[in-house]
């Protein structure tokens, strides 16, 4: 009996002193607040796009309120640091996340891991930044579904230079249908995502590829409202076209293409033969 009662009391002075451990792992005071504070801003800047917290789940992604505890932290660190890492290896979390948002993957920001960890602490502990509450949104403007799909094509350019959508999205029934596939086919865009999921995708344009193209040359506001449009207009439809697309000026290169190989071909041939008729009257033979 006595051994029994040392053995239960040594138990609880182990769990104790684990319990202690972790309390002093975990940051506390002004530690916390300032931790939580860097994590807030952190989630402004790279994740509020596509996610909410307590706002509920979005076209691009779900609500992280309380996700420190419905999911693993190791599994969250691993997913925020390298999320592409975990959907090559199958995991199965990431691969039903991915399923569940439209195959629409999360891009990996090259966080630190002092980041990532900041990040966390923010999720875990929102109500360290409950008196920095978030700015109200501004009002969506109404865009223009032709100008849009000019834009698109190429044929009006984007102020600040960013390349056209259809450089590497194909969509079924505009431009060149299908043509372009570096990027995912768009023309399901709008019942994927609605018009708040499109809105936060071309506010922030945060995937890899395409960081390098409009990190410093983003989207106008009234440019994202034409796309919007846009796309809302041509899904599962025809756009209707406004002036000479994408499609028709690479019909006529090629069209020009074709008649100046046929006429520069006609006259190699006559510039051939004045000279073969040349040799052959001096006597010669043509090597």
């Amino acid at each position: 009996m006595f051994e029994r009662s040392v053995s239960m009391v040594a138990v609880i002075l182990a769990g104790l002193v684990i319990a202690a451990t972790m309390a002093a792992a975990q940051p506390m005071g002004e530690e916390l607040t300032r931790l939580a504070e860097e994590g807030e801003a952190l989630f402004r800047q790279k994740c509020s796009t596509c996610h909410t917290l307590g706002g509920g789940d979005k076209p691009t992604g779900p609500d992280l309120a309380g996700v420190t505890e419905r999911r693993d932290r190791q599994w969250l660190a691993s997913f925020i640091q390298d999320p592409d890492k975990l959907f090559k290896a199958k995991d199965p979390l990431a691969t039903q996340l991915l399923q569940q948002y439209n195959n629409l993957k999360m891009p990996s920001f090259g966080l630190e891991p002092a980041q990532i960890e900041a990040l966390l602490i923010h999720l875990a502990h929102l109500d360290e930044a409950a008196h920095h509450p978030p700015p109200g949104k501004a009002p969506q403007t109404t865009g223009d579904p032709v100008r849009g799909a000019r834009l698109y094509t190429g044929e009006a350019a984007f102020a600040n230079g960013g390349a056209p959508c259809l450089a590497c999205h194909g969509m079924t029934g505009f431009g060149l249908a299908g043509g372009a596939n570096y990027g995912p086919d768009l023309t399901g865009m709008f019942e994927n995502f609605g018009d708040e999921g499109i809105a936060d995708i071309l506010k922030s344009l945060p995937f890899p590829s395409m960081e390098p193209i409009y990190a410093t040359r983003p989207l106008t506001d009234a440019e994202q409202a034409d796309l919007r449009a846009f796309f809302a207009q041509a899904t599962g439809a025809p756009v209707a076209k406004d002036g000479l697309l994408f499609a028709e000026a690479l019909s006529g290169v090629a069209l020009l293409l074709a008649v100046v190989l046929l006429f520069g071909r006609e006259r190699l041939r006559g510039v051939r033969r004045s000279l073969v008729n040349r040799v052959q009257s001096q006597g010669g033979e043509l090597r």
